[in-house]
């Protein structure tokens, strides 16, 4: 917990330290090893995170926030099928995950699937009607296949969930980065 707090804190070194503890503490704790995944990502390290995500699966292979968090380290690197395949892992363990299937609407975005990247979207908008990322980045699949009427609709229902993303105001054709 104080390694979570630390975290949030803005404080990855001392997170990590106290993840460390947590593991040399309890073997096995495959939860430890994806916090500290968590820390090294926000350090820039997602090589380091990998790692330790990797072992966290090892350790407790139904661990769905593992594969996300990994998904986001191998996006982060450039790997967006090693990406799509994680948020695929935890669409199987928790099947109602709508940020899920919206990480992995990124990634095929990513790799020009954008029909694709829409189903996925489209699945996340159903599980969660309120999310406003999912329309914003819907619209961005619509536009990168000259749909921009469609594009406008969902820019507007993500302004209109969050009144504040300045992103949907300003989206372009465009990849998601």
């Amino acid at each position: 917990g104080r390694g979570n707090a630390k975290r949030e804190m803005g404080d990855p070194e001392g997170a990590i330290a106290d993840y460390e503890r947590a593991i040399r503490f309890k073997l096995g704790y495959a939860e430890a090893y994806a916090n500290r995944g968590n820390a090294r990502l926000d350090q820039g390290d997602p090589k380091g995170a990998i790692a330790d995500y990797d072992q966290a699966i090892r350790l407790k292979p139904d661990l769905a926030l593992a594969y996300t968090n990994r998904g986001f380290a191998k996006r982060r690197q450039g790997d967006f099928e090693g990406a799509i395949a994680d948020r695929s892992a935890t669409i199987r363990l928790e099947p109602d995950h709508a940020t899920a299937y919206s990480n992995r609407g990124s990634s095929y975005s990513n790799l020009d699937q954008d029909q694709r990247a829409i189903e996925d979207y489209d699945k996340a908008i159903k599980l969660d009607p309120n999310y406003a990322v999912a329309y914003s980045n819907r619209g961005i699949s619509y536009r990168n296949l000259d749909q921009d009427e469609r594009a406008i609709e969902d820019y507007d229902e993500a302004i209109k969930l969050d009144p504040d993303n300045a992103e949907a105001y300003n989206k372009l054709k465009m990849r998601i980065v």
